[in-house]
């Protein structure tokens, strides 16, 4: 990760996704993690503070770095791909859950698609045109990062990992 805020998302956790537990490969390096509507910054003596305490697998984080580091996760537990995401009217700031990448446009469901109005990434974003699909300089959902998606309603995303074959379409 680099200096500053990184947008990421987390497709495994250990078994205990505490705050300090999930952060501690980063060290000293690490001066906060902001969620949506949840923070937490490091203090010496009485540990982490905050809001947050627990990373949770469909939520994306910024991370705050003071220098470059990498983050490792011991003992991780794969997130379903099948996990759901309650999404609500506005800015979401989800994870994603695949160690991959996929398309914007075969990532997300047709049934749920047009609810997004857009999808904002670290550096990359994209919105939805009536005629174009998605546009923008965000072309697909890739591990580790986080993403904030915008909607104009509240439902439910799972996202999908394979297109559909023709049989079904």
């Amino acid at each position: 990760m680099h200096y500053g805020a990184n947008l990421v998302s987390f497709h495994a956790l250990p078994e205990d996704a505490s705050i300090g537990n999930v952060m501690e490969s980063l060290g000293d390096a690490v001066t906060g993690v902001i969620g949506e509507g949840v923070a937490a910054t490091p203090n010496p003596t009485l540990g982490w503070v905050g809001s947050l305490s627990e990373i949770e697998r469909t939520s994306g984080y910024w991370i705050k770095l003071q220098e470059v580091a990498t983050m490792g996760i011991t003992d991780g537990i794969p997130t379903d791909p099948d996990i759901v995401y309650s999404m609500h009217y506005g800015a979401n700031l989800i994870s994603f859950p695949d160690p991959g990448s996929v398309g914007l446009g075969d990532g997300i469901p047709d049934d749920v698609e047009g609810f997004f109005t857009g999808i904002i990434g670290e550096g990359v974003a994209a919105s939805q045109h009536p005629d174009l699909g998605w546009i923008g300089s965000l072309e697909c959902l890739e591990a580790y990062d986080g993403y904030w998606f915008k909607t104009d309603t509240d439902d439910e995303l799972v996202f999908q990992f394979t297109k559909p074959s023709e049989s079904e379409t």
